[in-house]
Parts: C-alpha cells; structure tokens; sequence
C-alpha cells in the first residue's frame, strides 16, 4: 500500500488545486514589471501554464522584473520553458520568493539574477518522480528518463550556486529543505528580505497555507534534516565572481550595495573552509609521498577570481551523443491521475479510484472494439447530389400529352393548302384547284434501368434503397428526356433563310420575321453559350424598339421573358454561336408514366427491379422551328 499511499497524497495535491485555482498575473510600468506565480505550476496539475507566462515574459520591454514566487512546484517541463524565458529575457531578474519554492519552482527561482528570499520562506529540491506502468523493461526506460531530467536540474543548482551537478544530485536525492538562510548559505538565493512582501494579502497566504506538502518525504523544513553545504558557490547570472579585493573595490565604486558585499563576504567565509582542508590534505599526501615537507597548495580549479585552467575551460570533450530511442514508453501519470483527480473529486472511495486507475492498464483503440459495442457509426442515409433538374425543352412546349399508343400518328395539308379565290359571279365558274393531304407519324423512344439483386436486398433490406434507386431514375430522366426533345427539334428544325446572321440581333430580328410570314409567332429562343452571354450583356440603346420597349424581367438562373414577345434561356447541347427560334405550337411531346416492373427469379434466388417509360417529340410544323449559326464579320 505504500505506493498507493504516495499515490494518494500526490492526487491530493490535484484535488486542492482544484479547489483553490492557482494565481498569476504580471503587471508593468514605469520601466519594471511584476510577476506573481501563485499555485502549482503546468497545465495537468494547476493554472499556471507555460505556454500563457512564457508569451507575456516575452513580450516585454522592461528594465526589471520582478518575480514573486510561492509555489509547491509541478510540471518540470513547464517550470522548465518558464526559467527559460525568464533567462533569454533581456531585462534584470529579480526573484523574490514569498513563502516556497519547491520541486520545479525552485530552478524557476534560480533563474533570477538576483534571488531574495522572504522572511520565513523555505525552498524544496528534490529527484523528478512520477507514476508509470509496465513491464521491467519500459520501467527501466522511465527510471533512465527520471535521472536524465533530475541530472539536468542538477546543473541548473549548480549553474545558480556552484558545485558540480553531482554534488547537487546528492542533495536531490536526500529531497532537501531550506530555510531562508540556509537557501543564501547554500548560494541558491543571494541575500534575505528583511520583511514580509508589502504587497502580500492575505489570500495570497492562505495560498502558501494550502499546498498538500505530505505529497513530499517531508512536509516542510521543520520536518526535514539540516542541509548539506555544497563545497562551491558562484555567483548570480550576469555577474562575474569577485575575491574579496574585488568586493571591496566595487563597494568603494558604488556598483554593488552594503548588503551586497557582506553577502559576498558570507559566501567566500562558507567557500574558504572546505577549500582550505583540501589544500592541507594534498600537501600531506604531496609529503607523504615523496619523504618531503608539506608544499604551498595551488588554487583550487573554480575558486572565486581565479582563472579556470585552460585544460579545463573548453570543458568536456568526446561526449557520446543519444541514439535514437525506440522503447515504448508505458503509461504516465497524465492519462491516469485526471480520472483518478475527477473520481476524487466527486468525492469517490479510494477504491473507486484504484479501480479507475487499473481500468487505465490497458490501451483500448478503436481496433479493438470491432463488434461496435461502443463506436457506432451514425448513419444519416441518402445525401444529397447535385443533378441537373427541369425539363425546359418540354416546358416549352406546354409540357408533355399522354401517350397511349406505341405510335404517334397524324395528318396534315400538303403544301400549297386551297385558298379562297375571288370570282366574277353571275354563273360564272367558280375557282377550284387541286389539295392533298399527307400523314405524320413518329414512334416513340424508349428508355429503361433494370437490375438484377440477391433477393435478400428485397427481402431483409432497408426499402429506402429501392425506393432512392426509383427516385433517381425519375429524376434522371428529366434531363435525358428533355436533352432528346432538344435533338429532335434541331434535327426537324427549318434552316434560316438568307445568309448566315452576323450579330445576335440579326439572327432574331430575322426569325421573327420568317415566322411571321407562315403566321407564326415566336415564343422561345434557345442560344449556345456565348450567344447566350451576347444576349445577357446587351444594354438597352442595344436593342431594336420592339424589344427594348417590351415588359419583361431576367431570372438569377439565366431564363429572360420578355412578356407577350419571347422567352430567352441557354441551351447547352447547342455550338457556341448556335441559335434556335420556335412558336410552342410547331411541336408537341408525348410521354408515358413511369411503368415500375418486378419480378421473382426463384431459380437463381434473385429479384429483378426494372423501370420503363416512352415518349417522343412530334414535329407539327417544321417552318416554324427556325435553326441558325451566328457568324461574326471579322
């Protein structure tokens, strides 16, 4: 249970938070700004978030800024891109910290070029930790990354105060707790404040009050051992290390305060020591060794104001580089201590919680539920597709007649028809003159869709196929049928008599005028697309007097009526230029309903689904459907 105990007091910290959401803001004037970063640092375990501080400490232009910080640490990756920004900013880092600074805000705190601890506050530093599962392997890989990351903080204590990484590893492993004194002692903050921040209210320490610290070996550095001393201590970034000469000639310059150069003093009294014993314990070797006198001791290598050994200063050399890795990391505590926080926080049973977290073992992926038990697809049925609808042809033609037979038969006058003729009277004879008639007939096309299906899709099957199927034969066949309608009446169509028109005005006025002369009227013109786009950029001075003067309108769809004189629309089955008058008496077009035909194929176990329908166009008077091709005069 020790585990899950840890466990326990670690989602405690999340529930707290929760309920007591963690505070930052910055403010700024008169060339300094102020940062407060109250409460747990990263976006899983508080709301301080990296990704929101880091923009606004970027976007500053300040001289100074000030960062008060009382936090119990969180997100190390967070923390990290924080004491980053912090470190790239070009302004003066003055850290304060207010109550604590633990876990990962402390190397927050250590990016300051200046660290002062506030009276009664404590700084925390320990190993990175978290929860995985696995096997031996995968904890292996967690257990490499945990030193990875814990070496890497080392070197930022070390970089603050001095010291190898691994000296600072040592302390992190012991999880280490300063008071204000002993975090200056230690070189990680630079010098104490002597009172509690002004500006702290007392919300901000009921914050500092709140922070779950049993989720740390030690709750507090009244629980915790005395620190140890590291041996080396540098001093703050920006700043260059000073013996006590150099101490004493920047106070005389005014660079550096009082307070300043005492706490440098304090820091090469804790240095001198250590650094002392060694240099004795060398020369006693050094005699040892060769039967002689103890010698003066060099400086040692890193002492304030003395220069690093050459040997020494290009620092490390012939580091192996990482390979790639390709291990599976197992499960990390994001994926389950946010259900595990969500169960707390419903005020759940620790059993509930541990049964969230053993759900969380195994990875589920949609691969795995095949039977659909949980991801079930959202059927919406048919949607929509754009076809093309209408039937403008027929429409223009007063639409279809029924027809009832399987051919279209009639008569009419052969041509010259008996006309009435003047004659004298008084017995005289009266005209006569031969006539005739001829028949006209046209027999329909034909047009079908069938299918054969399993029997099964007719039987067990959802009826809305069958039925979408019906439906989009009907409306197909609009635009089938009336593209042949469309065919018929070019092919039956009279030529334009004359030359070839050379404008669009010409080709109208023209056919009006050869209708006229049989008596008929046109009603509809059909233009290719170009003729068509002609017509629509026509202005009125354009157009002749008995157009210009007509009463009509332009539809959005391209259709123009001109009332009591024509109708104009596209025709796209026609050439560019082609052009196509007709009075809707000259043709009539005759059409069945839809016959829907089925029937059992029992051998076979199939259905056969079929649809038929009939209908043709019936040329009345071929003289009035007049046919052209514009032809422009270069």
């Amino acid at each position: 249970m020790k585990h899950f105990d840890a466990l326990r007091s670690r989602l405690r910290l999340i529930e707290a938070n929760a309920q007591h959401p963690a505070r930052w803001n910055l403010e700024q004037g008169g060339g300094t700004a102020s940062l407060h970063l109250y409460g747990v640092v990263g976006g899983f375990w508080g709301d301080i978030v990296a990704s929101d501080v880091v923009r606004e400490i970027d976007a500053l232009d300040v001289a100074e800024l000030h960062v008060y910080i009382n936090s119990p640490g969180g997100d190390v990756y967070d923390g990290i891109s924080i004491r980053n920004a912090l470190r790239r900013s070009s302004a003066s880092i003055v850290v304060h910290v207010d109550g604590l600074a633990a876990s990962a805000a402390s190397f927050i705190a250590a990016a300051g070029d200046t660290v002062i601890m506030g009276e009664n506050s404590e700084l925390m530093i320990h190993d990175a930790w978290t929860i995985a599962l696995g096997n031996a392997d995968e904890l292996r890989v967690v257990a490499d990354d945990l030193d990875r990351i814990s070496d890497n903080i080392a070197a930022m204590y070390a970089e603050k105060a001095g010291g190898s990484a691994a000296d600072w590893r040592a302390v992190m492993k012991a999880e280490t707790w300063y008071s204000a004194d002993e975090a200056v002692a230690a070189g990680l903050a630079d010098r104490l404040e002597g009172a509690a921040a002004d500006d702290q209210t007392d919300d901000e320490l009921d914050v500092a009050a709140r922070f779950d610290l049993p989720i740390y070996a030690h709750a507090g550095r009244a629980a915790a051992p005395a620190p140890t001393l590291i041996a080396a201590m540098a001093a703050p970034r920006k700043e260059t290390s000073m013996n006590r000469e150099q101490l004493a000639a920047a106070l005389a310059a005014g660079t550096i305060t009082q307070a300043q150069h005492d706490d440098g003093l304090r820091i090469l009294d804790a240095m001198a020591v250590p650094l002392a014993t060694e240099a004795a314990a060398a020369a006693r070797d050094a005699a040892a060794s060769f039967g002689g006198s103890p010698a003066a001791a060099a400086p040692a290598a890193g002492a304030p104001g003395v220069a690093v050994p050459a040997e020494y200063s290009a620092g490390p050399s012939n580091i192996p580089q990482p390979g790639a890795r390709v291990t599976e990391r197992p499960a990390s505590l994001m994926n389950i201590a946010r259900d595990a926080a969500e169960r707390i926080q419903a005020r759940a049973s620790i059993q509930e919680v541990v049964a969230g977290i053993n759900n969380a073992l195994t990875n589920v992926v949609p691969a795995d539920d095949a039977g659909e038990a949980f991801l079930q697809t959202e059927k919406i049925g048919e949607i929509w597709q754009a076809v093309p609808e209408g039937r403008p042809h027929v429409d223009a033609l007063g639409g279809p007649k029924p027809l009832t037979g399987p051919k279209i038969e009639g008569w009419k006058w052969t041509l010259p028809t008996p006309v009435l003729q003047a004659y004298a009277g008084n017995l005289a004879e009266v005209p006569t003159g031969a006539w005739a008639t001829e028949k006209v007939e046209e027999t329909p096309s034909r047009w079908a869709f069938a299918n054969k299906v399993d029997r099964i899709y007719t039987d067990l099957g959802s009826p809305a196929l069958v039925a979408s199927l019906l439906e989009i034969l009907r409306r197909g066949h609009g635009p089938v049928s009336d593209n042949a309608v469309a065919a018929d009446l070019v092919a039956g169509a009279t030529a334009l008599a004359g030359t070839a028109p050379a404008t669009l005005i010409d080709a109208i006025t023209r056919s009006f005028l050869q209708l006229k002369k049989i008596g008929a009227v046109p009603t509809q013109f059909w233009m290719g697309e170009t003729a068509f786009t002609d017509f629509s950029n026509l202005k009125i001075s354009d157009l002749p007097a008995w157009i210009a003067n007509a009463t009509g309108f332009v539809k959005l769809d391209g259709n123009t009526s001109l009332a009591n004189v024509f109708d104009v629309d596209v025709d796209f089955s026609l050439a560019a230029q082609g052009f196509l008058a007709l009075d809707s008496r000259a043709a009539d077009v005759y059409e069945t309903p839809f016959f829907e035909v089925s029937a059992e194929d029992v051998a076979h176990g199939g259905a056969d689904i079929g649809v038929f329908t009939y209908g043709g166009t019936f040329i009345n008077d071929a003289r009035a459907v007049v046919k052209a091709t514009i032809t422009p005069v270069p």
